[in-house]
């Protein structure tokens, strides 16, 4: 069985803008937000969607329904989807938190704040990804509108390549500041026989880097 997915990172938000976190809380799509949803849909103008799943925070149902506009495919959320939740550091500004907050994205563990483990949210992404792969059938485009720190914990469970390797390989290429999981279209990945694998990725050119040396 093989399904490919097309990940899309929500557009940007007012708590982006603002520099607060922003997990199971919510906020709305900036200007620039929507365009760049509608630059994602523009990306894949081109690509067969006929499945398309979404976390359950409404900026990234907007993003979705931006993205599907014109398309007859309908849109099924999951709470499985969502962001890491933050506990009780949700809404808070980013600059208030340091260093404590840069000591737990290095641990990917917000329980002691009130909010999940590293363990929950690998749980709940391979859960979740179980689902997607069972209501999928074989040769699927999927559509999947998430988040950033997700994303980057779905790379490390799913793919298992670490967050640093990942950075690392954005950052040779590209000098980025900030979340390297831009807003917008974010990468194209292929589930086959139990095993996922990138085909695109934006800001990376060169997607061997990613993967041990066989």
């Amino acid at each position: 069985m093989k399904i490919t997915f097309h990940y899309v990172r929500h557009g940007e938000t007012l708590f982006n803008v603002l520099g607060r976190m922003q997990g199971w809380c919510d906020s709305p799509l900036t200007e620039r937000g929507i365009r760049q949803a509608e630059m994602a849909h523009d990306s894949l103008l081109s690509v067969p969607l006929n499945r398309a799943f979404s976390s359950t925070s409404e900026r990234c149902v907007d993003t979705a329904d931006i993205i599907l506009k014109d398309r007859n495919v309908p849109l099924i959320t999951t709470k499985g989807l969502k962001e890491v939740n933050f506990g009780i550091w949700e809404g808070e500004k980013v600059s208030l938190l340091m260093p404590q907050l840069i000591k737990h994205r290095e641990t990917e563990d917000y329980k002691d704040v009130q909010g999940e483990s590293k363990d929950e949210v690998y749980q709940r992404i391979r859960t979740s990804f179980n689902d997607i792969i069972h209501a999928c059938n074989d040769g699927d485009n999927a559509l999947i509108v998430s988040h950033g720190a997700f994303f980057l914990m779905m790379t490390e469970e799913l793919f298992h390549i670490s967050k640093s390797d990942l950075i690392n390989a954005i950052t040779r290429e590209k000098n980025l500041k900030g979340n390297p999981i831009a807003n917008g279209y974010v990468a194209d990945f292929v589930y086959e026989n139990g095993n996922y694998r990138f085909t695109y990725f934006k800001g990376i050119h060169d997607l061997t880097s990613l993967y041990p040396k066989q």
